[in-house]
């Protein structure tokens, strides 16, 4: 809705004593043109504290009001089940560290195969070399040195096979380490969840949730006011192209209700909000309040044009259509109107300031 006129100087507007105080003629006025919203105040950073799990709130660590720095506590939700798992988690990864460890039984008991399987494959070559010689002088049959070859190359064979063993069981811990460590983390993750931290510093405006409460995952807790205060605006769908970034606006606060501010637009919000049925645009304070009160009830006029010297009737003495009456000729003439409130409205052309005029319908 287009607001009222909010500056206008009267340079004439003139009557004859002799005349009908309903006749006049147009006079000259200058002329503001503005575009109304209503809104309130609010911190410029303010955020919402939502639950990131689900539980019941354990504790609330702030009241309304409260200054807070960043990282301050604010609430716990109950976390008894959660703190068993991140303890059996870290359980797991203590253990997983000791299997990694060269003295470790799985790893002690590969060693200790592998010795042996050497020793075997030492012993076993240094008798495939004695039965070499042997056979090389027919002191053994041929079968009883193909006996000892088949003997030393399982010994080797199984050696290999321990060796193998021993890089894949290291691969296997190592990576049980990782997958501990990455589940241990999670739920260290998790565990954060549950207790809740100012993501910056600002005031207490409200507390939805009380201790004992059962909250929900993504649950209103709190509304936090963050940075200086700004304004938000509603303003309507025909009047929204109007508004342009820099302009300013003339707020008044339902609690001053003797000053007027002054505030400039600063952003434009490029989607309808289809809860208020209008657009969102912000301002900031040129001319700021001495107390500023989060929430506050305003209504703004955003400044769109203004002007001088322009030739203007009383509203009502547009007709429907937009014709006036003459009183001489008491007749109706169409006319082209510029700028409207709703006190004043601008003639462009149609009737000059020597005709008068009579109110609809007094002809």
């Amino acid at each position: 809705m287009r607001y009222v006129q909010l500056f206008a100087v009267l340079l004439v507007l003139s009557a004859s004593g002799c005349k009908d105080k309903q006749e006049i003629k147009p006079g000259r006025k200058t002329l503001t043109d503005a575009v109304f919203g209503s809104g309130h105040l609010e911190n410029k950073n303010q955020y919402a504290v939502n639950a990131n799990t689900d539980g019941y709130l354990k504790e609330v660590y702030i009241t309304e009001g409260d200054q807070l720095k960043i990282q301050q506590p604010l609430f716990r939700i109950s976390d008894e089940l959660q703190e068993t798992q991140t303890g059996n988690a870290l359980t797991r990864l203590n253990y997983a560290k000791t299997n990694v460890l060269p003295a470790s039984a799985q790893l002690d008991q590969l060693n200790i195969q592998i010795r042996q399987t050497t020793d075997r494959v030492r012993t076993d070559s240094v008798n495939l070399k004695r039965y070499e010689r042997l056979l090389q002088t027919h002191a053994v049959a041929e079968i009883d040195f193909e006996r000892i070859q088949l003997q030393y190359q399982e010994s080797l064979s199984a050696l290999k096979i321990l060796y193998k063993s021993k890089v894949d069981l290291d691969q296997n811990l190592h990576l049980s380490v990782a997958n501990a460590k990455a589940d241990y983390e999670v739920q260290q993750q998790q565990s954060r969840f549950y207790k809740i931290n100012a993501t910056s510093g600002g005031i207490v405006l409200s507390i939805i949730k009380k201790p004992g409460d059962y909250v929900k995952k993504g649950e209103l807790l709190a509304r936090i006011g963050a940075g200086a205060p700004v304004i938000k605006l509603s303003v309507a769908e025909d009047d929204i192209q109007l508004v342009k970034e820099g302009q300013q606006v003339l707020i008044s606060l339902n609690s001053v209700k003797d000053k007027v501010f002054k505030a400039v637009i600063t952003k434009k919000y490029p989607s309808f909000d289809t809860e208020q049925q209008a657009f969102t645009v912000e301002a900031l304070f040129t001319e700021a309040p001495d107390e500023f009160i989060n929430g506050t009830q305003l209504q703004g006029n955003i400044l769109i044009s203004e002007k001088k010297n322009a030739l203007v009737i009383p509203s009502f003495y547009l007709s429907e259509g937009d014709y006036v009456w003459l009183k001489e000729r008491k007749m109706k003439k169409a006319v082209k109107v510029g700028i409207r409130t709703l006190e004043w409205t601008e003639i462009l052309s149609g009737i000059t300031e020597n005709d008068w005029l009579s109110l609809p319908g007094k002809n």
